[in-house]
Formats: structure tokens, sequence, C-alpha cells
């Protein structure tokens, strides 16, 4: 893979809108693929001090029509005020698990009304895959702040679990990688969107050099002043 950030410029990079791309790709196991890989993509960017501003499924795209090549729109920088910054996070967690329903029901962002849904949110699970709708009550009703890629890897460890205590033949090869601190899927996920989000990066560091800059221009500023007083009480 090239060292070369991924961008709408380019004339080599495909891209399909979310809305556009589950139209085509409607299978539960696709959907659920690029939904994971959104997630892995959404917490990506919060722990680069970023959330997302639109959540529309016209502004989220899939770049080459690979399911984990993600890319989000419209970026806004997290509040550096800790209490905010988790509300940030946890309602972009919501929003994501929101657009992810509708995704899986075809249903209209503009006719979905949260509320409704949060009380009748039991009416809506026939559109979930079965071992996911823990998830998205979780999240929608309940207001948990947990991403749905790390719900997934910690249900594929209690399967595991359930499996090597009833069979006892899972390979030790299966259980290192589920237990890695860094699964092979995020490895992959982290260089892909380091690619796509190369000006994230670029912004923060650019932000943080601004901070350093300002304090050392003051001093010099106060430097000039001091010596400019002590010079004139001289001559005077």
């Amino acid at each position: 893979m090239e060292n070369t950030s991924l961008n709408s410029n380019s004339n080599n990079i495909s891209m399909t809108t979310l809305l556009e791309w589950c139209g085509k790709h409607n299978k539960e196991e696709e959907m659920r693929s690029v939904f994971l890989n959104m997630d892995r993509t959404l917490k990506y960017i919060h722990e680069h001090g970023y959330c997302i501003e639109s959540f529309s499924p016209t502004d989220i795209y899939i770049l080459n029509d690979k399911d984990d090549y993600i890319q989000f729109r419209k970026l806004v920088e997290l509040s550096s005020d800790l209490e905010i910054r988790k509300k940030m996070i946890q309602e972009d967690i919501f929003k994501s698990s929101i657009i992810q329903l509708s995704m899986y029901g075809n249903i209209s962002l503009n006719t979905l009304n949260i509320d409704f849904l949060k009380e009748n949110f039991d009416s809506f699970t026939i559109f979930l895959p079965n071992d996911d709708v823990a998830y998205y009550r979780g999240v929608i009703q309940r207001g948990a702040s947990v991403y749905f890629c790390e719900f997934a890897l910690e249900k594929r460890k209690r399967d595991l679990e359930m499996l090597s205590q009833e069979v006892g033949n899972v390979s030790e090869e299966e259980k290192e990688k589920v237990n890695a601190p860094v699964t092979d899927d995020e490895l992959t996920n982290k260089k892909v969107n380091d690619l796509i989000y190369r000006q994230i990066n670029g912004l923060r560091d650019a932000a943080f050099i601004n901070l350093l800059i300002v304090p050392l221009v003051m001093v010099g500023i106060l430097i000039v002043f001091i010596i400019t007083t002590l010079i004139l009480n001289f001559i005077g």
C-alpha cells in the first residue's frame, strides 16, 4: 500500500455514499461488516481529537467499494473540556447506531422519530441481526457509550470461551488473535485510516505548534519591553 493520502480529489479513488452502498450490498453480513468498520473509523477519529459533524448517509463514503475504506466527510474538533468531550463522543456513538439501524431497516432518517424509536425499540429489533440487538438497545435506549466494534470483539471472546468449555477444541492461534491487544482487523483498519485521515494529524500538529509559538512570542515581547525600559531608565 502506497504511503499517500486518499481524498476526493484523487482521480483513482471511487466514492460511494453509504446510502448507495447499502442499496447495492443489502445482505445482513455485508452491512454488518461495513458498520463494524464505520465504528472502528469513528473510534480512530475520536482518538485523534475530532468528532463527526454530519452522520447523513450521503456524507459518509465507502472508497473504492472496500468496506474498510470509510470516509466521514465532515469533521469538527472535540472540545478540550473533558465532560463536554465525553458527551460529544457519546452523541457520535448514538448517532452511528441510529444510522446503522435505519440502513438495516431501509428507514429514511427524515421519517424516523427518535423518541418513538426509544419508546418502541422492540418493534424495530426485527431489522437487526439477532446477536447485535443487545448492543443497539444499550446505546439507543440506555445511553451506553460503547463502540460497536468493541461490543463485537467482546462477544467473540465470550463465544470462544463458551465453545472452548463445551467442546475444548478452540485453537491457541484463534485465542491469541482474539485476545491480542490489537487485533488484525484493528491494525488493518488503522493503516487504512492513517491514509484517509492524514490531514487531521496535520491539523492537530499545527494547532499544537501554534499553542507553543504564542507563549514564546509573548515572552519575547516582554523581554524586549524590559530591556527597553532599563535602557531608557539608564539614559534618563
